[in-house]
């Protein structure tokens, strides 16, 4: 048994499939022993971290009555972090008590495992008790605290313990590096990032560059990140991780330098290239509104065989949208429906709404709109309407918008404002003060600084 889960480590029907070997032949009912305890937490383990961590919390319940004096500190690490996957809060305040029961409140595993529970709950006054109150700390324990600090947003308390730690890894370097530029301090991402190399000694992963990408995006800085690309050259990176070579080419079309995109882009062999590779070209060339490079991108890499997904047709409608390929545009939308190749969401339909609204085509915009299954709020498509008939004169279909938009939303009264502008323009004076009327009647108020007119 013991083999099998060794050599099939993701397998879950093996898994189960052992389980229920060993409730068949009673050895879950039987007093235990260190090959079964073995047995049961590899499978305990596999349950926990895997996808259905209910299962080890069953396993648990239905050997309890016989192994309870057999469980060891792997047996409860394990069960806690089933109680952080499924966010059960309160059967994991009973493991925690279960814990200080049996004496393991100083087994640094265990209680790295219920520092890591509270974090994921966000509760930070038990999380910190668990860390102030452990004996021992090892780096995964200052990690996993800092990490959740990070993710909650709490930057300065992270980095107040960050700059405590005994020692550091390229874990923690690199949450701080995340933490910063999460709320938008590029600069002391970059900082951080320097001080890992320079004054740390520790040299960056793969990950460490992906996160000091996006700080670079935020920058805006052509310079930094050309100094990441050389480093990532030097260092292999662009040739081992694609996802690296992905983010750079991303990086440099949001940093305005197009042509090095290109340039690392056709540096990767065509076989490595993959759905973010051609995304990511796609993506940088409409973003620098070039249409037809973008288009033929496009049709390369289907051409490749790479299907394209919801992002790689919306960078596509987009640069249509912005170079006025209005046709090109409303053909590419079609074909994506028609093809299946996905269902569109609300910015796929924004998107064509808003390139049909520019060009006055606000019959098929109205059609198109009408289209958006219910599920989807699309107050903000028939505002895109609106302000298309706005421009272009058309009452009728911007009095649908509106009655639309007041079905979904009757809050906002510039929506009322702007019809009755529209009415005006077209001479309907009384029609456009019974619009004007319903601000008073149903008690809007015009947000300030917001202009309809």
């Amino acid at each position: 048994m013991r083999t099998l889960l060794n050599k099939f480590p993701s397998f879950r029907h093996v898994t189960q499939q052992i389980h229920s070997q060993l409730t068949i032949n009673g050895s879950l009912n039987q007093s235990p022993n260190t090959r079964i305890i073995f047995v049961f937490n590899t499978i305990l383990r596999r349950y926990a971290l895997g996808e259905f961590p209910k299962e080890a919390i069953f396993l648990y319940k239905q050997v309890t009555p016989s192994y309870s004096s057999g469980f060891d500190s792997f047996t409860y690490s394990f069960l806690v972090k089933s109680c952080a996957k499924m966010w059960e809060q309160f059967l994991g305040f009973q493991f925690h008590g279960i814990v200080v029961q049996l004496g393991f409140e100083c087994n640094v595993y265990v209680q790295t495992a219920l520092l890591n529970m509270y974090v994921d709950f966000g509760f930070f006054g038990d999380a910190y008790k668990v860390f102030d109150e452990m004996p021992e700390r090892n780096l995964v324990t200052w990690n996993v605290l800092i990490t959740g600090l990070v993710k909650w947003g709490h930057i300065r308390e992270a980095e107040s313990l960050f700059r405590k730690m005994p020692e550091k890894n390229v874990v923690s370097w690199t949450s701080m590096i995340d933490g910063f530029t999460s709320v938008k301090n590029y600069l002391g991402a970059f900082n951080v990032f320097r001080e890992m190399i320079v004054q740390g000694g520790i040299m960056p992963t793969e990950v460490s560059l992906l996160a000091i990408s996006k700080a670079i995006t935020g920058f805006g800085d052509l310079n930094k990140c050309r100094s990441i690309h050389a480093y990532s050259e030097k260092c292999g990176y662009n040739a081992s991780y694609v996802q690296v070579a992905n983010c750079l080419i991303d990086t440099y079309a949001k940093c305005g330098c197009i042509t090095s995109a290109s340039r690392l882009f056709e540096e990767i062999l065509t076989g490595r290239r993959n759905l973010v590779t051609w995304t990511s070209m796609v993506a940088g060339f409409a973003m620098h509104g070039m249409a037809k490079e973008a288009k033929q991108g496009f049709e390369k890499m289907q051409k490749s065989g790479i299907k394209p997904n919801g992002v790689t047709f919306l960078s596509v409608l987009n640069a249509y949208s912005h170079s006025g390929l209005v046709q090109d545009g409303v053909e590419l939308f079609e074909r994506m429906i028609g093809d299946g190749f996905v269902t569109p969401d609300l910015k796929h339909y924004g998107a064509v709404v808003d390139m049909l609204g520019r060009a006055g085509r606000l019959n098929e915009a109205d059609e198109i709109a009408n289209r958006i299954e219910n599920q989807i709020d699309s107050v903000v498509i028939w505002r895109t309407i609106l302000g298309a008939c706005s421009v272009h004169g058309h009452a009728a279909i911007a009095e649908r918008a509106t009655w639309k938009i007041q079905a979904m939303e009757r809050g906002y009264g510039g929506d009322y404002v702007l019809m009755s502008n529209i009415l005006t323009n077209r001479g309907k004076f009384s029609e456009a003060e019974e619009f004007r009327t319903l601000i008073s009647k149903r008690n809007i108020t015009k947000i300030s600084g917001r202009s309809a007119a």
